[in-house]
């Protein structure tokens, strides 16, 4: 009963109904519409799985392993990435909250920090008139209890490129010059190519997995859409690598 509810569930969200709406189509429509509805079907169904998306993301998250925590002791500060912000939305102690890439970066610093106590820079501007992701992420930590003497925000950077830039810059005001650095593992390998033109001594420490090695089964083949941002989003990673091997 529970996987003949599952299999319901996943045909009628989409991505699922729009390939079941294809496979109608490519039933009931002129022959000559067939092969190409079919194609398409096949191809969504293809881009909506979680083979698929381990496929596109394992590349990217497995360039850096998690070190080991005490590894970071030799660094002089954490510096977290920002991974988006849920703007106005309510909170406990405001408005806004980080978004589904940015809290695992967070939440990495502040398990770290409370085993090392270092500065944590956290980098993250607005775009147009949103809430800069800083603001939001030094309200969340300063709610965990971490010191606000601890807390460096850079509020102006609106990519990666930018967070490297700015960081540096606020690194070299405060006489920091080896970092720990936080982001998604996906993120890592564009993340570290930009902060080495600005640092010599990095530690990458990946947080936030998309991707385990747990084995596949029936749900893994299930139609997502959460799938298919991933793979967007695994995308995006490799044309922004290929963008800075070029233009770096």
């Amino acid at each position: 009963m529970f996987i003949l509810k599952k299999l319901i569930t996943y045909s009628i969200l989409p991505p699922g109904i729009f390939i079941l709406l294809l496979l109608i189509g490519a039933i009931i429509l002129r022959k000559r519409l067939r092969v190409f509805l079919f194609s398409m079907a096949a191809l969504l169904y293809i881009f909506s799985i979680g083979p698929t998306k381990n496929l596109f993301l394992r590349p990217l998250e497995n360039v850096y392993k998690i070190p080991s925590v005490n590894s970071v002791i030799n660094y002089d500060a954490y510096v977290v990435l920002g991974g988006g912000v849920y703007d106005n939305v309510p909170d406990i102690d405001g408005k806004g909250f980080p978004g589904e890439d940015g809290l695992p970066r967070i939440i990495c610093a502040f398990r770290l920090f409370q085993l090392h106590k270092k500065p944590i820079i956290y980098s993250g501007g607005n775009v147009g008139d949103r809430l800069p992701e800083s603001e939001v992420a030094q309200r969340l930590l300063l709610s965990l209890g971490v010191d606000a003497r601890y807390i460096i925000p850079e509020g102006k950077s609106k990519d990666t490129f930018e967070n490297a830039r700015y960081i540096k810059e606020l690194a070299e005001k405060h006489k920091i010059s080896k970092i720990v650095l936080i982001t998604n593992a996906y993120h890592m390998k564009r993340s570290k190519m930009l902060f080495d033109k600005h640092f010599k001594e990095i530690l990458p420490f990946p947080a936030g997995y998309k991707i385990s090695d747990i084995k596949y089964d029936i749900y893994s083949y299930m139609p997502s859409a959460k799938n298919i941002l991933d793979i967007s989003t695994a995308l995006k990673e490799y044309l922004g690598i290929l963008f800075y091997k070029i233009t770096l």
